[in-house]
């Protein structure tokens, strides 16, 4: 391969500046390196820097922020999706935006080869790559980690080393972050033995449970069709809500999550995850469910979500399939509007209320006190009518019995 212009997904960490100053000595071309603002802490002047002497010949930063929460964590939220029943995908969701961003600029400057600095061995590679294939199949891919001989973080800081490139990592700590306005992951180093607990002197966001206020705080938050609008009555922006959700959850310890699941490849990797607003976000929007979604509503969607994780997990965001159950998501939840009322403490998240004018729950109809009254003869028609399955296999197990004694 012999590329003109490489596009590099560049975060400024130690995979990707390894990667920059690597592509641009071993294919001698321009390299861009792309970097997609979603929330991440990051002191872009720094990051500047450390682009330009890794090789850079440009950084482009834009602002992906508002797309990556109304364009995948809303919708992704509306299916209440989680892999494996637990991770609430900050990463995945994350990827396919970035991805995306990517493409578009690549296709609007002469950009003939893609590039990230994901490993041989993790789920991102994947997820970049098949965003790729499904958007822009005439782009091929680059992937250092494929091709050179660096074979460890210890050797990619050995490296940056070598070649005078400032990285936040050291011998001392090889911990990895991903960082966006959902969650920051922590893996490796020692996490990496599952004997091992979680120091929390390497907490990011949250703050520990035991020193968290010794107090409930309250926090209200409004719903239209499955999309949180506002918190305590009052309604904003997409960014802002999570932004103010997760300052809420994180100062009262909620939003810990220390996780074992199987890769992509199937192979098992323990990931601790903060995300205080998603915890809080999931929680609410099922209580809501509760009262606004009928039985089989409700059941038809949850028999879809962990698919619809687990195709998230996978890359595959802009798949046919997603796409589809995306559409039947959206129509369950033209009446999941209201208010869900969610109480914190010590890092514990409890929905204590809801409220909704298309509430489908009945007081009059089910209370034990005084109400709406079934009278006993529909009650035991109910009765007869619902046993007489029951009926007919007893009676069968009493045949088979009778002939086997």
């Amino acid at each position: 391969m012999n590329p003109k212009h490489i596009l590099l997904a560049y975060s400024g960490g130690l995979d990707t500046s390894t990667a920059l100053h690597f592509l641009k000595h071993e294919f001698k071309c321009r390299v861009t390196a792309y970097c997609a603002n979603v929330g991440q802490e990051e002191d872009w002047e720094r990051l500047a820097r450390r682009a330009k002497i890794a090789g850079a010949d440009e950084l482009v930063i834009e602002d992906l922020r508002d797309t990556f929460i109304n364009d995948f964590v809303f919708p992704a939220l509306k299916a209440n999706a989680a892999y494996e029943r637990d991770y609430l995908l900050g990463t995945p969701l994350a990827r396919p935006a970035i991805a995306k961003g990517l493409v578009e600029y690549a296709r609007k400057h002469d950009v003939d080869a893609l590039s990230h600095g994901c490993t041989q061995k993790g789920n991102d590679q994947v997820r970049f790559e098949m965003t790729a294939k499904i958007l822009a199949p005439e782009l091929p891919t680059i992937a250092p980690w494929r091709i050179w001989s660096l074979k460890s973080r210890e050797d990619m800081f050995a490296y940056c080393q070598r070649h005078d490139i400032p990285v936040d990592s050291s011998v001392d700590n090889l911990l990895s972050h991903d960082e966006n306005l959902v969650h920051v992951t922590t893996e490796g180093d020692y996490l990496e033995s599952v004997g091992n607990e979680f120091k929390w002197k390497d907490v990011n966001w949250i703050t520990p449970p035991t020193a968290a206020p010794d107090a409930v705080e309250t926090v209200t938050i409004g719903f239209r069709q499955g999309v949180p609008f506002s918190i305590d009555g009052t309604e904003l922006g997409a960014v802002e809500l999570i932004q103010q959700l997760n300052k809420i959850g994180a100062r009262n310890g909620v939003g810990f999550q220390d996780i074992i699941e199987n890769r992509i490849n199937g192979l098992k990797v323990r990931g601790v995850f903060e995300n205080p607003a998603l915890v809080i976000l999931h929680a609410a929007h099922r209580k809501l469910e509760k009262i606004t979604l009928s039985r089989d509503v409700e059941r038809l969607r949850n028999a879809l979500s962990d698919d619809y994780g687990d195709i998230v997990y996978r890359g595959l965001w802009f798949s046919d399939e997603r796409r589809c159950i995306q559409a039947l998501v959206d129509q369950t939840q033209q009446y999941v509007s209201g208010t869900a009322r969610v109480q914190l403490y010590k890092g514990s998240c409890t929905v204590s209320s809801v409220e909704s004018e298309n509430t489908l729950y009945s007081r009059d109809m089910v209370t034990l006190h005084a109400g709406l009254e079934i009278s006993g003869e529909d009650a035991s028609g109910f009765l007869n009518t619902i046993g007489m399955r029951i009926g007919v296999e007893a009676a069968r197990s009493q045949r088979a019995q009778e002939r086997a004694a």
